[in-house]
């Protein structure tokens, strides 16, 4: 019997598939049933839609630690799942935990998408296969940060989804619907707002446009429930509280947090005091900090400065993906599990370092010198890496993955963990993927002349 299976399994890539389909479900399943059970982070989210129910100041009380520390819309949007605790919790945070599912499955099939501008499918005839490398490699690399938002229950996975969307969309020709999404995912949660610079660069005009007035549309939307007067005072009262004063414990690995860390709190190991840790507020921590950011935009400028002219080539996504992780990589505040934000970046470098280019599609003749080359889609046309370029790519994945996510407790033990999250080993590994990126830029660049 089982002989039989593993036999048809290694002929049938569709029955693979659909045994990874099988195996995804189960993990989801086990973890659903443990994390249902869990306040985690939502219930801070059924709190604020609970607020807005009753008319009550949806901030009373509010600080980095409390209950609401994001912009007015996000209490709006937190009612429904409010409304569905007041039946009972455990259905609020089941419905959740689907929604998280689902969302997570569409911000797959995306990404594939983007990087190999063919779908998702249960055969490589059809589209990218779901047993393939392609899929599971970058499942793998991202698997401790998707799993991280199911077990705090947190909103990063509806954020990236719109992110992605808006992404998709511009991919896809529709740059002003694209930004739109951005935007709306950005005045939910502002970290995606690092597309705002990057679309005003790029003079990708319809995106910055879309998304300067999806952000500015579903920022005011609120009013509709607040009242102007009220809405604004909320407005206010946010901006205050996120001018400063974050928590710089060990489990926020922003640069900011990790700057702060080390420079002012002298924070080399952990200790029980780095539980209390806050963002000091200092002059030269900021200066670290933004000094940081400029070094890493004038590289990110002269890795991109040829080719990517359009949204729809892969130097396009990869400085997508770049924009992506640096979003959250310098925000003031971002837990671990913000880093899901890598999932473009890592599907990206995976193919780069471990999938070899597909042969030329119709309308691409390989014979023809590069300026006379025919390419009915860019997306589809090969990557041209070397071997060499290849395998320090791979490297560079290697020791973004072994620094990310093989440096959680069960793997290397929960002291010497506390201790490499207190010298913020993720943000490092997420630098690592950053600076990858930014050299896979640069040589897709080169051939694009």
């Amino acid at each position: 019997m089982i002989a039989r299976v593993r036999e048809r399994l290694q002929r049938d890539e569709r029955a693979r598939s659909l045994l990874v389909l099988a195996i995804l479900g189960i993990v989801f399943l086990a973890s659903a049933a443990r994390n249902i059970k869990e306040d985690g982070d939502f219930v801070h989210y059924i709190e604020a839609g609970a607020r807005v129910l009753a008319g009550t100041d949806i901030y009373a009380g509010a600080g980095p630690d409390a209950v609401n520390t994001w912009p007015p819309l996000f209490a709006v949007v937190c009612v429904p799942f409010a409304l569905l605790a007041a039946v009972c919790v455990y259905l609020a945070r089941g419905v959740w935990l689907v929604v998280n599912a689902l969302l997570v499955a569409a911000m797959l099939r995306m990404v594939v998408e983007l990087v190999y501008g063919r779908p998702l499918a249960l055969r490589a005839a059809d589209g990218i296969a779901v047993a393939s490398g392609a899929f599971l490699g970058p499942l793998v690399l991202t698997s401790r940060f998707l799993l991280g938002n199911f077990d705090r229950l947190q909103i990063n996975v509806f954020i990236l989804f719109g992110c992605l969307l808006g992404c998709r969309w511009l991919a896809r020709g529709r740059e002003g619907l694209g930004g739109a999404a951005i935007g709306v995912a950005a005045a939910i949660k502002v970290l995606p707002v690092f597309f705002v610079p990057y679309f005003l660069c790029k003079r990708w005009w319809r995106a910055l446009g879309g998304m300067l007035v999806g952000g500015a549309v579903a920022s005011a939307a609120p009013i509709l429930v607040f009242g102007p007067a009220r809405w604004w005072s909320y407005v206010r009262f946010w901006l205050r509280l996120a001018a400063g004063g974050w928590p710089v414990r060990k489990g926020n690995q922003s640069v900011y947090a990790m700057v702060d860390r080390l420079y002012t709190h002298g924070a080399f190991y952990w200790t029980p005091a780095a539980k209390r840790f806050k963002a000091s507020d200092d002059p030269v921590v900021a200066a670290l900090v933004y000094g940081t950011l400029a070094v890493i935009a004038v590289l990110f400028a002269l890795a991109a400065r040829r080719g990517g002219r359009t949204p729809r080539t892969p130097a396009a996504v990869t400085e997508l993906a770049v924009v992506l992780a640096l979003s959250v990589l310098f925000s003031p505040l971002a837990w671990k599990h913000y880093f899901v934000f890598l999932l473009l970046g890592y599907t990206v470098l995976w193919r780069a370092a471990f999938v070899a280019d597909p042969p030329p599609p119709d309308g691409y003749a390989t014979g023809l010198a590069p300026h006379l080359r025919e390419v009915r889609d860019p997306m589809l046309a090969p990557w041209g890496l070397s071997t060499a370029e290849r395998r320090r790519i791979a490297a560079l994945v290697a020791v973004s993955f072994a620094l990310t996510t093989l440096s959680v407790r069960g793997v290397i033990g929960k002291h010497l963990s506390l201790h490499l999250e207190t010298l913020s080993v993720v943000t490092v590994g997420a630098l690592v993927a950053v600076a990858a990126l930014l050299y896979l830029r640069a040589r897709l660049g080169a051939r694009a002349e």
